[in-house]
């Protein structure tokens, strides 16, 4: 009886843990209306909480495509506390708009294998983007 009760806690605490598994993949975002820039974003765990999602700005590019060296947010959050519900959506999150400056209340979606839904909301006003993979 008690092979039986410990299989069964560990089977439940497997599950929660593999549901907890934070999105990770490297995303382009689309332009910026203000600049005409856009970034590569990478996702993964965030590094305060493993059980949320967080997505990191590795390389900032101008409107026109090249790469801004020394990009003054590299390296910072662009996406993060994204918390995972159910299969596809992630709720819960910040996001942030490094043209404008702004922070909005954020969630993400997973479109399809290559394709994110994102968007930043103030009350009941939202913006949505669709990010492509790249890696």
């Amino acid at each position: 009886m008690r092979k039986i009760i410990a299989t069964v806690i560990m089977f439940f605490i497997v599950s929660a843990s593999v549901s907890a598994q934070p999105f990770s993949g490297v995303y382009k975002t689309m332009p910026s209306k203000t600049t005409g820039g856009w970034a590569l974003v990478k996702f993964g765990a965030c590094k305060e909480n493993n059980n949320f999602t967080c997505g990191t700005l590795i390389k900032a590019f101008s409107r026109d495509g090249k790469a801004i060296k020394n990009y003054e947010h590299k390296g910072k959050y662009v996406v993060w506390d994204m918390r995972k519900e159910g299969d596809k959506n992630f709720s819960g999150g910040k996001i942030k708009d490094y043209s404008d400056g702004k922070v909005y209340n954020s969630k993400m979606e997973i479109l399809s294998k290559n394709k994110i839904g994102v968007s930043g909301c103030v009350l009941f006003i939202c913006q949505a983007q669709e990010w492509s993979k790249v890696n």
